[in-house]
């Protein structure tokens, strides 16, 4: 199994997954748009670099926040609402 991309460098990919080689093959002759720094580009099947690819990096969801005091605010009114139009009531025989 592969990381794909496993970038030759320091440069981490943000996304990576694992893949067989014979995907990792068939995406290199296919010219797939994560090979053309990748560092198993044109090897054979089970070649294996000297070190392995840097380990993945465990992600885990953000912590929410404690609870926060809440502050009071007065919202400043505009007078008295002004009052509705009283309707009329639909007289069907005029």
């Amino acid at each position: 199994m592969r990381n794909c991309p496993s970038v030759d460098g320091s440069a981490t990919p943000l996304i990576t997954h694992r893949i067989d080689s014979d995907v990792c093959m068939a995406r290199q002759r296919t010219f797939f748009h994560k090979c053309h720094r990748c560092i198993y580009r044109g090897k054979a099947a089970d070649w294996e670099p000297a070190e392995p690819p840097m380990a993945m990096i465990n992600i885990h969801a953000a912590e929410e926040p404690g609870p926060q005091a809440a502050k009071p605010v007065s919202l400043p009114t505009r007078g008295k609402p002004a009052k509705k139009a009283a309707t009329k009531a639909f007289d069907a025989t005029a």
